[in-house]
């Protein structure tokens, strides 16, 4: 399949191979995110070295496998004679094979956290060899890998690589642009927005869409049959990218239904709301799977802090796959997607598109032509309420605050939308000298007697966000 987006990340990585000096750069994201591949399409066209860690092996069993790799790669005679036992030796090796490059060598670590068997050990060795050789080279060392926890605090936080690493890249699913690229302009924008808002914007879901078949049929296909694709997906998610996957996974659950605080999460899971439980939600935000959210009218000081479960994947893996696990796994024919889905979803879709927006606020900003203005966003809600008041409201250095309604409707939306909308603003205190927009973002935008009106300052539509 066909290489789409990442302009920005590629654009990084080469400016930085462009340069003079040898470079250090780590790479992370959640599983299926696309890093290896971003990787090996940036150095298609340069030298490199590629080395994979894999997991469940020790120390011993990542050098051996590391030193296959080797030998495949490199036209070395020596190497066939040559059994490393440790990393030292390997790492001399490779020393001198970079004193002999006459153009930059792309080395490229992939799965970092499988080599370094979830320790420090190697990436202190990696330290002391940058320091006397390497960052002396001409050389570009990517370390890339999907366990963020260690990733973040073995890596990127580290005391050994502190002031080394040149760019961290923290890889993050497609933005609606990237996913109608991928989906090659095949289906109808509000079929690619159901795939959006349900699966998210994660490569390998999308690259196994087959655009010959409808919604419901790939859904199906994927996820609601024996023996699926995606069937065993939910298991391997935390247990592949968490050291301790089932606090993870438990928090993630209890985030599927609301936004929670800290507190509430801390009582919950019986843990102290200090900094382990802080840690836990800081590497599930840093690999997109839930998001914090403070007012759009409080800094960013404040302790009013929301998280919720942002990932859309695990939202419909949550209301309607682990429900219907016994079935599924015995399905073999059934189109289950439409029996049990179906039916029963337009309201979740209701609440699936507002994530969409709310994850996509700056984009939204833009199509709207006041994203350099903007100065905060966010969704507005006091301490005590169970769900936000209002999903998005902007803040703008041009002394406006634009609400956004946001609608998911199998019609254009008419003109009963505006005493919801006026009972929700009058919510809102609005600061003295500052005007109130509203904008209406929906599937298939507002009816001819609402455009008439003239209520809305703002009309989006699904077609508008695919742009």
């Amino acid at each position: 399949m066909m290489f789409v987006g990442r302009e920005y990340e590629l654009q990084e990585l080469n400016t930085l191979y462009q340069s003079p000096q040898a470079n250090l750069v780590v790479v992370h994201g959640r599983r299926r995110v696309g890093k290896s591949t971003l990787i090996e399409t940036f150095m298609a066209d340069k030298p490199c070295l590629h080395f994979d860690g894999l997991e469940g092996l020790q120390t011993k069993g990542q050098i051996e496998q590391f030193t296959a790799d080797l030998r495949q790669q490199m036209d070395d005679p020596l190497l066939k004679h040559v059994n490393f036992n440790e990393w030292t030796p390997i790492f001399e090796y490779l020393t001198e094979y970079f004193k002999q490059q006459t153009n930059k060598l792309v080395v490229f670590f992939d799965e970092f956290q499988w080599l370094a068997v979830n320790q420090t050990k190697l990436v202190s060795l990696i330290k002391s060899y940058w320091d006397r050789h390497w960052k002396n080279s001409n050389v570009m060392i990517v370390l890339c890998g999907s366990v963020s926890s260690f990733m973040v605090k073995r890596v990127i936080n580290s005391k050994a690589l502190y002031g080394r690493i040149d760019r961290e890249i923290s890889l993050q699913p497609f933005a609606p642009r990237e996913i109608l690229q991928l989906l090659d302009h095949k289906r109808s924008k509000d079929e690619i927005m159901r795939y959006a808002i349900t699966l998210g914007g994660i490569p390998k879901y999308l690259q196994a869409i087959d655009s010959s078949q409808s919604f419901e049929q790939n859904m199906n296909k994927l996820f609601f049959m024996e023996n699926s694709q995606f069937a065993n997906e939910y298991d391997k998610i935390f247990y592949s990218q968490f050291r301790e996957y089932k606090v993870y996974e438990s928090i993630a659950n209890y985030l599927q239904d609301r936004p929670r605080t800290l507190d509430e999460i801390a009582k919950h899971l019986k843990l102290p709301s200090g900094g382990g439980l802080r840690s836990y939600l800081v590497n599930l935000e840093k690999t997109a799977f839930i998001t914090s959210f403070i007012p759009y009218d409080k800094d960013q000081n404040t302790k009013l802090i929301k998280y919720k479960l942002t990932d859309e994947y695990l939202r419909f893996y949550f209301k309607y796959i682990l429900p219907n696990t016994q079935r599924i796994q015995q399905n073999r024919k059934a189109n289950l997607f439409s029996q049990l889905v179906v039916p029963h979803w337009q309201s979740w879709l209701g609440f699936a598109f507002e994530n969409f927006c709310l994850k996509n606020a700056f984009r939204l900003a833009e199509l709207m032509g006041f994203a350099d203005a903007v100065l905060s966003w966010g969704p507005y809600f006091r301490k005590q309420d169970t769900h936000f008041q209002l999903d998005l409201v902007y803040s703008r250095s041009d002394n406006v605050i634009t609400v956004c309604e946001m609608k998911y409707r199998d019609k254009p939306i008419g003109v009963e939308v505006v005493a919801e909308v006026e009972k929700k603003c009058a919510e809102l205190t609005i600061p003295r000298g500052y005007t109130l927009e509203k904008a209406l973002i929906s599937r298939f935008g507002a009816d001819e007697p609402l455009q008439k009106l003239g209520y809305f300052h703002h009309l989006l539509s699904v077609d508008d966000l695919f742009e």
